[in-house]
């Protein structure tokens, strides 16, 4: 079926004279478009990060493969192996070039290194090459109250959501660490729009400020990203995004991918939840699977059921438009 689909998208866009598979409106500086990317077609690049307890309680560098035109999105999960409890991960200093990321939480010990997934995309409306599903990235200022944000252009259906703070405005500034983590707590209500608002650590709430949180938003559905003509030699990287079934209650559920991947990446995120500091577990990730559960802040409890929805992408690749 999303062979079919990608296949009716190219005729569709041949006929229509068009020279490359997939659309993408970006935002502009000075009135004038810019590319995503240094490079006419690409929108967004993955990564994994392997991190050993020793980032616990610093702030670590990472830099692009390939500088952005404007300053995009970051989204990161963490994926354990054998950690008890979920570490996780604070964003701050987003740039064209890169970002600096730390592993927060309680102040535990990380005793395995953790594989941390992150997922980088360019600010705007695109349509992903090869084909039909849509994405939007995005940045709203946020705080402990809900923040309503519309979508530049409606779904067609109710996408996932997935929302990280792209700044570090704890009470303690720069010595903000790994006890100051902040998340976000994201309802999507439809195809046009979703709330969001900051969840901090319950003894840090009454301290905060607002963040810049970057949003991205995916239509569900899955396929291979074509690269475009002038990248051929790019690998195809292969992609799906879904929501997990409604009813998570066991320990642990096994997600079962769609595709076979070579080297996956997996965001989870909570659609929506009806308890404060509920946040998804992932581990085992391999390439057919991964170990998702949902759990309350710094426990081992599995929380209420609740929807999560996910996005497996190949790793170190290039997302065209």
């Amino acid at each position: 079926m999303v062979r079919e689909q990608s296949r009716r998208r190219f005729l569709q866009l041949a006929a229509a004279g068009a020279t490359s598979v997939g659309i993408s409106s970006v935002a502009s500086r000075n009135g004038r478009a810019v590319s995503a990317v240094d490079g006419p077609s690409v929108v967004g690049q993955t990564g994994t990060i392997v991190a050993s307890h020793g980032t616990a309680d610093t702030w670590q560098r990472v830099s692009f493969e390939t500088p952005f035109a404007l300053t995009p999105v970051v989204i990161m999960q963490p994926v354990s192996v054998r950690e008890p409890v979920s570490v996780p991960v604070s964003v701050r200093k987003v740039t064209r070039r890169g970002f600096e990321f730390t592993l927060a939480g309680q102040g535990h010990r990380i005793d395995d290194p953790e594989r941390i997934s992150y997922l980088a995309v360019a600010r705007g409306v695109h349509e992903l090459s090869g084909s039909l599903i849509n994405a939007e990235a995005g940045f709203v200022t946020a705080d402990a109250s809900p923040q309503t944000v519309s979508f530049d252009h409606p779904f067609r259906g109710q996408p996932v959501v997935f929302a990280q703070p792209q700044t570090h405005n704890s009470y303690r500034g720069d010595a903000a660490g790994p006890d100051d983590s902040i998340g976000t707590k994201i309802d999507v209500a439809g195809p046009d729009q979703f709330s969001v608002r900051l969840r901090d650590q319950e003894r840090y709430r009454r301290f905060h400020r607002s963040e810049t949180v970057g949003y991205l938003a995916f239509e569900t559905g899955g396929g291979v990203l074509d690269p475009p003509k002038s990248a051929l030699d790019r690998l195809l990287g292969r992609f799906e995004i879904a929501t997990a079934p409604k009813s998570i209650t066991d320990p642990w559920h096994q997600l079962v991918f769609e595709q076979t991947y070579n080297q996956p990446i997996l965001l989870a995120g909570m659609q929506r939840t009806e308890t404060t500091t509920a946040t998804p577990h992932v581990a085992n990730l391999e390439s057919e699977s991964a170990a998702i559960r949902v759990e309350e802040e710094g426990s081992r409890t599995i929380a209420a059921s609740e929807r999560i929805g996910y996005a497996v992408f190949e790793n170190e690749h290039l997302l065209y438009v």
